[in-house]
């Protein structure tokens, strides 16, 4: 037997339709209330799986939000401890420079064992008037008579000293006198500034083996100086009014107006 279908046209489905929905807005509300009920007990399971990837998907976004929260923290936080891990390797950089400066000095005699060396920052130079200041006084030890040194040579001595700054007199300034040895001689001079960033000697014997280029270290001086120390070269020898004399010009050994730190040689008990 062969099954016959029913054709129904798209107007007369739209006319039921239609009707079947007029009707369901016609009726009454218990009607409709039961309806309502008898299709969520019908489709509960798929409902309830909609349910559940709705609140998943919402709950997506908020999880991104608490993860990049934390990220950022910890990108923060990174970041501060990379910087601190920066700044302790150039802390350390320059004290084992400080170091490294200090033992050469030692290592020249074993007198310096009884001398302590203060580094300073060299804050202003004015060759104009042969003077220089630094960051430390006499909070830090400092005293007026001091000998400072820079380039491994001595440039002068604390010529004033306050809180926490202090004045360096150079060897080239005019009131400046030093005690000085010249070359491999024992014989000791005084050591006169002069303009023109140089220094005098006098009293030199004309017999003396003094040439330019000849070193002049600083003498020891008890409780300042326990150790000879270069601080200048001779650049000119001339004979004196005194034929057996020589008037000696000398200079600084090392290029103080470049200068960016010095160290101050501090006695220490023995």
């Amino acid at each position: 037997m062969t099954q016959k279908w029913t054709r129904v046209s798209r107007r007369m489905l739209f006319t039921l339709c239609l009707l079947g929905g007029l009707l369901v807005l016609l009726s009454p509300a218990g009607l409709t209330n039961r309806l309502q009920l008898a299709y969520t007990y019908i489709f509960r399971w798929p409902l309830a799986a909609g349910q559940r990837v709705s609140l998943a998907s919402r709950a997506i976004p908020s999880l991104r939000a608490v993860n990049d929260t934390a990220a950022g923290e910890t990108s923060t936080k990174d970041r501060n401890l990379n910087n601190q891990i920066d700044t302790l390797k150039a802390q350390l950089a320059d004290a084992e420079q400080e170091i490294e400066k200090l033992s050469h000095i030692r290592h020249v005699a074993p007198q310096w064992e009884r001398m302590s060396l203060l580094r300073a920052d060299v804050t202003v130079t004015n060759q104009a008037q042969n003077v220089l200041f630094i960051n430390r006084g006499q909070q830090d030890g400092i005293a007026v008579g001091q000998y400072v040194v820079g380039d491994m040579s001595v440039i002068g001595t604390v010529a004033g000293v306050g809180a926490r700054t202090a004045t360096v007199r150079l060897i080239t300034d005019q009131n400046s006198k030093i005690l000085v040895t010249l070359g491999d001689s024992k014989m000791t001079r005084i050591m006169e500034g002069r303009k023109g960033n140089v220094a005098r000697i006098g009293l030199v014997r004309a017999s003396d083996p003094v040439t330019e280029g000849t070193k002049v270290y600083a003498a020891k001086k008890p409780g300042l100086l326990d150790a000879p120390f270069v601080t200048a070269r001779v650049t000119q020898c001339r004979r004196a009014e005194d034929p057996s004399l020589l008037d000696v010009t000398v200079q600084p050994v090392c290029d103080i107006a470049a200068l960016t730190e010095v160290m101050v040689i501090v006695s220490s008990p023995k």
